[in-house]
């Protein structure tokens, strides 16, 4: 892996985390005064709307299950601003023991790539006269239900629309394949703690197939709010949750996820929060603009990595014998002259050939350079 882009996404990992944390900070100190106020969500015009325990269905609007008290939901943003915390040093702990191969990495990377690919969306649909529209209007009298929103949902959506529609359908998968035939992209392992936290799984037919659904069904789910035009770009912002939490775990997406929703309204002077200065905002500029500009870079180096992936794949198939495709077993990243390649961290020869010489363990997901 390019040691200069390697060192490129570490500064922007360095901003993201920077970003975090004063969101975080932000979150704590609005919260417990806010905390009554939630409770009965009496502010402004927002005054005590319904908000239910709802689940996604592919359609534009969610199904509403049951109303429980507003409560409740003033306890449950304390608790999800506890998870971010807990699984951003998750996050850290593991970029410092490899950073190239940590959450962190992808995170920081996915976001640039995802704003860039975003901007130029938004861009080109109001061009061809289709715009999003948001449902986030400026002003103050909205605040306290933006919070609550942007909060919320960083760690709710992913339990309903990761865990629902990827860990649970490939966890029924891969108990059925154990008694016909076994699956190729398989856990050799499959505690029932996979199904809620993810992470650890390959990237096979049955992985991609339950990720491009659970994205289609997440962006069609933001039509109702937002607009028809909001799909293509909130299906694209469901696949790389889904990839971060299929690769690592529930934290990453939902820290992904948060980054995303919460800094715009928490930290900016836009929808009136009463600790936004034109420090803060100007802060959360300048982290949107620069990951904008990285989001250009990481577009250009992703599609130099499809293309050598497509020549590195040519060049394989053209190279591989009868008696090396016996060697070294089924996997196009193991064909090749010099014999299956072994994982630095869990000793396994079974992985896939990404470009060059760089190659993904399908055992425990590392990816490393092969020596």
């Amino acid at each position: 892996m390019n040691k200069g882009y390697v060192a490129f996404v570490a500064v922007l990992g360095i901003l993201w985390v920077v970003t975090m944390i004063v969101d975080i900070v932000m979150t704590l100190s609005i919260y417990p005064s806010k905390f009554g106020a939630i409770a009965s969500l009496t502010e402004g015009p927002t005054a005590n709307p319904a908000f239910p325990i709802y689940v996604i269905i592919g359609l534009p609007e969610a199904v509403g299950l049951f109303y429980p008290p507003y409560l409740f939901w003033a306890v449950w943003i304390g608790v999800v601003t506890a998870a971010v915390i807990v699984f951003l040093i998750i996050s850290l702990y593991g970029s410092v023991q490899e950073y190239a191969n940590s959450s962190l990495y992808k995170i920081s990377e996915f976001f640039a790539l995802n704003l860039f690919l975003s901007y130029v969306y938004i861009v080109v649909v109001a061009y061809l006269g289709h715009p999003i529209t948001s449902p986030f209007t400026s002003g103050t009298g909205h605040f306290l239900s933006y919070f609550f929103s942007v909060t919320n949902a960083g760690l709710y959506e992913e339990l309903i629309s990761r865990v629902t529609y990827v860990g649970i359908p490939l966890f029924i998968y891969y108990s059925w394949s154990v008694h016909g035939k076994r699956s190729p992209s398989r856990p050799n392992k499959l505690p029932w703690w996979r199904i809620i936290w993810g992470g650890g799984y390959r990237f096979g037919k049955p992985e991609i197939v339950v990720l491009v659904i659970s994205s289609l069904i997440f962006g069609i789910a933001h039509a109702g709010s937002w607009s028809i035009s909001k799909i293509p770009q909130a299906a694209l912002g469901g696949v790389f949750l889904g990839v971060l939490y299929m690769r690592f775990g529930l934290y990453a997406d939902v820290l992904f996820h948060f980054s995303v929703d919460s800094p715009g309204v928490v930290m900016t002077n836009v929808y009136g929060s009463p600790l936004a200065t034109a420090g803060t905002t100007d802060l959360y500029s300048v982290f949107i603009l620069v990951f904008l500009v990285a989001g250009a870079v990481v577009t250009v180096m992703y599609i130099a990595k499809l293309v050598n992936l497509i020549n590195r794949r040519k060049a394989v198939g053209a190279e591989a014998t009868p008696a090396a495709s016996s060697a070294t077993g089924s996997g196009y990243g193991q064909l090749n002259s010099n014999g299956p390649s072994k994982c630095p961290r869990c000793g396994s020869l079974d992985s896939n050939l990404l470009y060059d010489d760089i190659h993904r363990c399908n055992s425990c997901g590392t990816v490393y350079k092969k020596s």
